[in-house]
């Protein structure tokens, strides 16, 4: 009895954590999840259990996993962090490897976490562009077979340079999570490579 009220206690505090974290109301909230007010403060106060159904239904309204809202995992995404909260031993920096490391760690998050029909295409439309991009630079370069390429490497990479920039605006239609994101430390390859991109910018672009 006791790990249930335990339990239900750390479901009641994270649900009215989130809720909070949102900047919505308790009001719009429970008309969105489709229950009462006065149920939702039940919930969030852990005077009422609430069943399997609105765990799921809170778990997709929030974007966070069932076993962060129980209490169960500290992980909201259901990503275990120790895995990027440590440096790639293997990473070596400046090198195509380190480019795979850091763009299987961006696309496992995003696998993982990214719940919306519409942001998984556009996360899949935006990498699936910029392959086919690097794809035509590896073309030129005399890596890849030309023969790959219906369109030719000038007009290829100008429309797959457009079609980024019109998947770069439809970023702007994403609902902000930044605030509720996860905040672990990632020393990794990928935050190798934000590091150096964020350094080429600086260096080679005036912001000012």
């Amino acid at each position: 009895m006791e790990k249930k009220k335990e339990k239900l206690s750390k479901f009641a505090v994270v649900l009215s954590q989130l809720r909070k974290e949102r900047g919505i109301s308790q009001k719009r909230a429970a008309t969105d999840l489709g229950i009462s007010q006065a149920l939702l403060s039940h919930y969030e106060k852990g005077i009422r259990e609430c069943g399997l159904d609105f765990v799921i239904k809170c778990s997709n309204y929030y974007g966070v996993t069932t076993d962060y809202l129980l209490g169960v995992s500290e992980s909201r995404t259901g990503i275990d962090t120790s895995a990027f909260a440590a440096l790639d031993e293997n990473s070596d920096g400046r090198s195509v490897a380190t480019l795979a490391r850091a763009t299987k760690n961006i696309l496992d998050i995003a696998s993982a976490s990214v719940t919306g029909d519409r942001e998984k295409s556009l996360i899949y439309n935006y990498y699936m562009l910029s392959v086919y991009r690097g794809a035509l630079t590896l073309a030129k370069t005399g890596v890849l077979p030309t023969e790959m390429f219906k369109l030719d490497y000038t007009i290829g990479r100008e429309l797959a340079t457009a079609a980024i920039a019109v998947q770069d605006a439809k970023f702007v239609f994403i609902e902000d999570k930044s605030r509720t994101g996860n905040q672990a430390a990632q020393r990794t390859a990928l935050g190798d490579l934000i590091s150096e991109a964020e350094e080429f910018i600086l260096q080679n672009y005036n912001l000012d």
